[in-house]
């Protein structure tokens, strides 16, 4: 069974496995190769975005930053944005505004990277399948010769015995005579 995603991307991976037998650098698994390469700059620059927002140091460097815009604002020597810090929710935002779509881009591009997988994955398990196949003719065609050499052994041991067992009484029917 394989499963299909789309036609540029099954021929982009086996163009790409075709390529790159040995990769160097970071991507060494052949749809990861393909995801990278692929992928435009803006497409890039999405996954970075998205790396860097969905951090703790992000979260965390947000974090002091807006209690230092608040604390500043309210308390301190800033008042640009008084309370309820207008500027502030402005920023918000500004920055929801296009980290959302951000975040759709990179998700975008994870679900293309694993559709690709998956296709990857029913690739090598249909070979591996049929290398199993393969291995199982041959250990039944290796069991019929084997079985062959069985067969052929048990007629010269018993051909063997035959001719001992008629020397035996051979020997007996000389000694019995003398």
């Amino acid at each position: 069974m394989s499963v299909r995603t789309s036609d540029t991307g099954h021929t982009a991976l086996k163009e790409t496995l075709r390529r790159h037998k040995v990769v160097s650098g970071d991507h060494k698994h052949p749809v990861n190769v393909v995801h990278h390469e692929e992928a435009t700059f803006g497409e890039r620059l999405a996954d970075k975005i998205s790396f860097g927002i969905g951090s703790w140091p992000f979260l965390i460097v947000q974090t002091f930053m807006v209690a230092a815009w608040m604390v500043g604002n309210a308390i301190l020597f800033f008042h640009f944005d008084p309370k309820p810090f207008i500027l502030l929710n402005l920023l918000f935002s500004i920055q929801a505004a296009y980290t959302g779509p951000v975040l759709l881009l990179a998700g975008n591009r994870q679900a293309q990277k694993d559709r690709l997988t998956l296709e990857h994955a029913a690739h090598e398990a249909d070979k591996a399948d049929r290398q199993n196949v393969q291995i199982l003719k041959a250990i039944e065609h290796n069991t019929e010769v084997t079985i062959q050499i069985l067969r052929h052994v048990e007629s010269l041991v018993g051909g063997h015995m035959a001719e001992d067992a008629a020397r035996d009484a051979a020997q007996r029917a000389e000694q019995n005579r003398t």
